[in-house]
C-alpha cells in the first residue's frame, strides 16, 4: 500500500492540498448549518439532505481507501500534472458551486423546501441547466479524486456523489413542481438537469 508522492516527500505539494481542501469543503460545512428552510417554508426534503451530505462524506473517504489499498491503480507517471490539473478542476468546481448559490440567493437551502415568495430563478447557468450547484460539486470531487494520483479514486468518489444526486434532483424538481407549478413545467422543458445534451 502506497499514498501519492504529493503526501510524502514534497512538502509544497502537501500544503497546496490541505489549502485547497479547506477553500472548499469547510465553506460547505458552515453553509450546510447556515443555509436552512424557514419553520414557513414548504418542506418537502424526504431525508435527501441527509443522504446527500452522508455520500460526500463517504465519497471522501473512498476516494482515500483506493489510494491507499489498490495501488495498482496509482498513478505513477506524470503524477504533478494530474496532482496540478486535479487542483485547479477541484477549485473551479467549488467556485462554480459556490456562484450557482450565490445566484439563487435567498432560494437557497441544503434542505428541500419551497420559501415563501418563491419565484423562478433563470439566470446564469439556470438558463440551461436546473442543478448547475449539484454539477459543480461533481467536478470539484473528480478534481479532488485527480490530486489523489489513483484511476479509481478519480471516478468512484463523484459516482458515489451521483447517486445520492440522483435522488436529490428527483425530490427536488417534485418539490418545484408542486410548488411553483406552471412555470417549473415549462421551465423544465427548455432546461438539461445536470449535463448540457446529455441529461
Amino acid at each position: 500500500m502506497r499514498s501519492p508522492d504529493a503526501f510524502h516527500g514534497h512538502t509544497p505539494y502537501l500544503v497546496v492540498w490541505i489549502v485547497t481542501y479547506w477553500l472548499c469543503f469547510m465553506p460547505e460545512i458552515f453553509l450546510s448549518m447556515k443555509l436552512r428552510s424557514k419553520r414557513t417554508a414548504q418542506k418537502s426534503d424526504r431525508g435527501s439532505m441527509f443522504f446527500v451530505i452522508l455520500a460526500a462524506n463517504l465519497a471522501i473517504g473512498i476516494g482515500f481507501l483506493v489510494m491507499v489499498a489498490l495501488p495498482g491503480f496509482s498513478i505513477n507517471a506524470g503524477w504533478k500534472i494530474f496532482f496540478d490539473a486535479g487542483i485547479v478542476v477541484w477549485l473551479a468546481g467549488a467556485f462554480f458551486r459556490f456562484y450557482c448559490m450565490r445566484i439563487l440567493g435567498k432560494f437557497f437551502t441544503y434542505d428541500v423546501a419551497i420559501s415563501t415568495g418563491q419565484s423562478l430563478v433563470d439566470q446564469g447557468p439556470y438558463r440551461w441547466l436546473r442543478h448547475p450547484s449539484y454539477l459543480g460539486s461533481l467536478v470539484a470531487y473528480i478534481g479532488f479524486g485527480m490530486t489523489l494520483s489513483n484511476w479509481l479514486a478519480i471516478f468512484l468518489p463523484a459516482l458515489c456523489l451521483a447517486v445520492a444526486f440522483a435522488y436529490r434532483i428527483r425530490v427536488e424538481e417534485q418539490a418545484l413542481l408542486k410548488g411553483l407549478g406552471s412555470p417549473y413545467r415549462q421551465y423544465m422543458r427548455r432546461t438539461w438537469r445536470l449535463i448540457p445534451f446529455v441529461y
